[in-house]
């Protein structure tokens, strides 16, 4: 590197040397830049003397000296971020080297790419997220106060990009809107490159899949980055490199040594790469027309699809909760068939409720294809019951799939199950038992005749358009009900349009003689969130001095706008001042307690030292968060690389832990609060097609203690069509749900709630409670739960014991004959494993039966889960009724979600095929483990 003019305070303490690649805006600056001759380093630029002002913040800095970035880059100049050179890091640096190098070694690497890193000097920067002022002055963390010893230095931009292959370095002349591969192509690199990591000057570390088969739309190098590319067959694998990649980004920018190439003639400023358009089949499921692939949507994924293909209409809604599992349920309404008697459902066409699941097997490489199996209505009727194995190869813009078909997709029958040299049955399919539904059909799976399917779809020179192309393995002479098809080819086409990042639209021609048509829209939930414009501003963390009272009442309403949280104590132990936050919930906990920081620090005297959020919820201590305030303000009013919310430190290093608290504020109990909203429901899927019902409900909770309160609902009906709703169905069970319907109509004015419940704890864990009353719509009486639930722990088990009895169908306080104990021991676990939550009940349920319940669930990063659940009981399939046993798919999205304003709570969409009285739970409203939610360890994981 060059030395650069440097302009420093004196100091004794340890040197921080800030070191800002880039140009002013100069007219040398470009000059000097253009006159480099090619293989030349670039001669640093000139700088005029700069005054620096301890104390004072980066961003000031920037402004006062005129630090303009976006005038350089519209002048050619780019400006790379500032580069934060730490005493502290060199030694980090210096370990990661070495690592670094072992690594290497034993990897056997390339020579020549083991001495270049040997090379490579460990320079101690920490790379800063911006160095545009008004940026780094919305975002405080992001800007570093200026302290005495730091210098800044400024360098003219090297005008290349610098290649790191197993052949070395290499620098090529940089060119606008250029991508990384052709930098590759010009240095004569490893030609067989699947991945490589771009390190932009800026510090930011890209990889970017380049093959044919793993082609993404690309990020464009910066002058002065760094291409990394290692050959597909080499010995530096992808975390490897990743490494290499890491120790690169703090060397600042490529320089201009060794010679510097030029790009080929041929070079494209426009993007050749692209992203594999992945898109919905007229299933639902992702596919091509009627054939499914194994492409997979990104996990966090959820679309909704409705599409025409005569006879039938589809509606889909399918979810990803993980990158190998895609599933969902469907609804096929077959228009040209009737649900059933004329007399009993009218002209309501036939309508099939489905389940389907794909799984991927194993992912695309540059030599393999990637694989899946999948199993379709594996829960309904097994009218459209099949099985397939597909593999997908991608070659650039195509994608070619080729599979082979079980069951319905695969009706054709043309090649024998090759399954059949295993064992004589697979040779048979059975034909699809209707019965009841719901039964998961594993007697059929994999079993009769197959038929191949496949097909290519092409990523268009217009980027928002995708045709499609498939060879069908239905044989739709024999389609269910009796209902054949004229199919006049086996070949299906069709044209994709994307038209927004949310939306396709879907034409195509299928049997060669039918028009279909869909439109799926999309979303990427585990990322879903909404910009919290409506919120307060954070406040800002200084050093100055900070006041010597406290008014308390100003300061606690400050904190409930910023946070929410209703304060109702304030106590202080020596340096300790601790919150008592009754009741309260946050969205996200991280930034509920960063903004109560910023308000303590705001308004307390310098003497406190820790603020402890102590969470109280009726009455009972779930656990507390402590904050070290040093370390806060230390974090806040300085640059640093982790953010440590909600720290648990040693209560010991409390100045004068062993006294006792002493009361600074109380405010009085909160004893009534009153609410309104507004009520849906809905069936869907039934003989009676769409039913809803819109209520207003007013909720009222009366607290006798902290722990000891009332829960009312008090609900007016205001518009439905449940009088339409016939279809009950028959079990040999006690109708406890099925009786759905007279519970909705029999009165518009109803108490679907009225119980006295209380709360208590055990100690160190344990929690109970206990509650009597109009408990749900449907059930009265009186239960207790316990529950074990340790801070932090990933487990927990509890216990629930009910009595209850069945209540009149108007909802008012009579009683019906039918009583009945119900209760579960429930297990819950959080497994760790790519976010996959487990619950596990066992029991007896409403209708007397006994089983267990099983439900597993994907819970993401920003509060969203996925879900499914099943629940089998000691009844048969033919006494539980129409289904067979219960089931269900469900969604939850954070509230804040929706919103410009944090709002804690849940949005909750449940799928259940059909509601039976089998496998029944008591709705209590009351769940141990939903109140002592703040004992999670994954609290602080959560994040918009």
């Amino acid at each position: 590197m060059s030395n650069f003019p440097r302009h420093r305070l004196s100091s004794t303490q340890p040197r921080l040397l800030i070191l800002l690649f880039g140009a002013l805006w100069a007219g040398h600056a470009q000059a000097d830049d253009a006159a480099a001759p090619v293989g030349s380093a670039s001669e640093p630029a000139v700088s005029t003397p700069f005054n620096i002002q301890a104390g004072e913040r980066l961003s000031v800095f920037l402004r006062r000296n005129q630090w303009v970035p976006g005038l350089a880059e519209i002048k050619g100049v780019y400006l790379p971020a500032t580069l934060l050179n730490r005493q502290a890091l060199v030694q980090a640096q210096a370990l990661q080297k070495t690592q670094l190098i072992t690594n290497l070694t034993l990897a056997s690497a390339p020579p020549a790419l083991l001495q270049w890193v040997h090379g490579l000097p460990v320079t101690g920067r920490l790379v800063l997220k911006s160095v545009d002022a008004d940026e780094l002055a919305l975002k405080p963390n992001w800007d570093p106060r200026l302290q005495p010893g730091d210098a800044v230095q400024t360098m003219a931009p090297t005008r290349v990009v610098g290649v790191v292959s197993s052949r070395g370095y290499c620098a090529v002349a940089y060119q606008p809107g250029v991508e990384a591969t052709q930098y590759v192509q010009a240095c004569q690199a490893d030609q067989a490159v699947d991945q490589v990591w771009l390190v932009q000057p800026t510090g930011q570390v890209v990889p970017l899949s380049v093959g044919l088969w793993n082609a993404r739309q690309q990020t464009v190098p910066m002058p002065g980055a760094w291409v990394l590319a290692v050959p597909r067959t080499g010995t530096v694998n992808a975390p490897l490199a990743q490494q290499v990649a890491e120790f690169m980004a703090t060397q600042g920018q490529a320089p201009a040594v060794g010679g510097v190439r030029a790009l080929s003639a041929q070079a494209q400023t426009v993007s050749p790469l692209r992203d594999l358009p992945i898109s919905s089949s007229t299933w639902g499921w992702v596919g091509l027309l009627q054939t499914p692939t194994a492409r997979m949507r990104p996990a966090g994924s959820a679309s909704i699809t409705a599409s025409r293909v005569e006879p039938y209409s589809r509606y889909s809604f399918i979810l990803q909760p993980f990158d190998w599992l895609e599933g969902g349920f469907r609804y096929t309404k077959i228009t040209n068939r009737l649900f059933g008697p004329q007399d009993f459902s009218g002209n309501q066409k036939y309508l099939d409720k489905n389940i389907d699941i794909k799984l991927r097997l194993m992912e695309e490489t540059a030599d393999l294809p990637q694989v899946a199996v999948g199993l379709n209505d594996i829960g309904g009727t097994a009218l459209f019951s099949s099985e397939y194995l597909v593999a997908n190869k991608r070659f650039g813009d195509f994608d070619t799939s080729l599979g082979l078909a079980w069951g319905y997709l695969g009706s054709s029958g043309i090649l024998r199950n090759p399954l059949g040299l295993l064992a004589n049955q697979f040779d048979t399919r059975p034909a699809p038992n209707v019965g009841q539904g719901g039964q998961l059909g594993t007697t059929s799976f994999f079993r009769g005749r197959v038929a191949p399917f496949g097909g290519v779809q092409w990523h268009t020179p217009w980027d928002n358009f995708t045709v499609k192309l498939e060879y069908d393995g239905n044989d739709y002479k024999n389609e269910p009900l009796a209902n054949p098809q004229t199919q006049n080819s086996r070949f299906n086409y069709g044209v994709v349009y994307k038209a927004s990042n949310s939306v396709n639209w879907h034409v195509g021609v299928e049997r060669g003689n039918t028009l279909s048509v869909a439109i799926s829209l999309f979303e990427n939930l585990s990322t879903f969130s909404t910009a919290k414009l409506s919120d307060p501003k954070p406040l800002a963390v200084t050093t100055t001095p900070r006041p010597n009272t406290v008014d308390w009442k100003q300061t606690l309403q400050t904190l409930q706008q910023q946070t929410d949280l209703n304060v109702n104590k304030v106590e202080q132990r020596g340096s300790e001042v601790k919150l008592n936050v009754r009741n309260g919930r946050a969205a996200y906990y991280n930034q509920t307690v960063e903004r109560a920081s910023e308000v303590l620090h705001q308004d307390l005297p310098a003497n406190i030292k820790w603020f402890t959020l102590d969470y109280e919820r009726n009455g009972v201590d779930m656990g507390q968060h402590v904050v070290d305030r040093n370390k806060f303000v230390a974090r806040r009013t300085e640059y640093a690389l982790e953010t440590a919310n909600g720290e648990q430190p040693d209560q010991t290093a409390v100045e004068g832990y062993h006294l006792p608290y002493k009361t600074l504020y109380e405010k009085p109990n909160e004893r009534f609060k009153n609410t309104f909203s507004l009520g849906y429901r809905q069936i869907l899927g039934g003989a009676d097609g769409y039913l809803y019902q819109f209520s207003l409900a007013n909720d009222t909770r009366l607290n006798f203690t902290d722990s000891t309160w009332l829960d009312a609902r008090l609900s007016y009906r205001l518009v439905d069509n449940f009088a339409k709703f016939k279809q009950v169905g028959a079990s040999a069970l006690p109708q406890v749900r099925t009786n759905l319907r007279e519970y909705a109509i029999t009165s518009n004015f109803t108490i679907p709630n009225f119980t006295l419940k209380h709360m208590g704890s055990l100690g160190n864990g344990h929690f109970y409670g206990l509650y009597g009353g109009l408990l749900e719509d449907m059930f009265a009486g009186a239960g207790a739960e316990y529950l074990y639930r340790p801070f932090g722990s990933p487990l927990a088990v509890g216990v629930d014991v009910n009595r209850v009895r069945q209540r009149a169908f108007e909802q008012n306080f009579k009683l019906q004959p039918y009583q009945v104990n119900t209760g579960n021991v429930t297990a819950y676990w959080d497994t760790g494993y790519e976010g996959l939550f487990a619950t596990v009940s066992a029991g007896q349920y409403l209708a007397g039966d006994k089983g267990v319940t099983v439900d597993l669930s994907r819970e993401f990063n920003n509060g969203v889960r996925m879900g499914a659940f099943a629940t089998r009981t000691n009844v048969s399939a033919a006494d539980f009724g129409e289904g067979s046993f219960d089931k269900g798919i469900y969604v939850t999205i954070p509230f804040g979600a929706f919103f410009t304003k944090s709002i804690p709570g849940n949005a909750n969409f449940l799928w259940r095929p059909i509601t039976r009285d089998g496998g029944a739970k008591l709705e209590r409203g009351f769940s141990l483990y939903s109140e002592t939610s703040v004992r999670s360890p994954k609290t602080f994981s959560y994040r918009e």
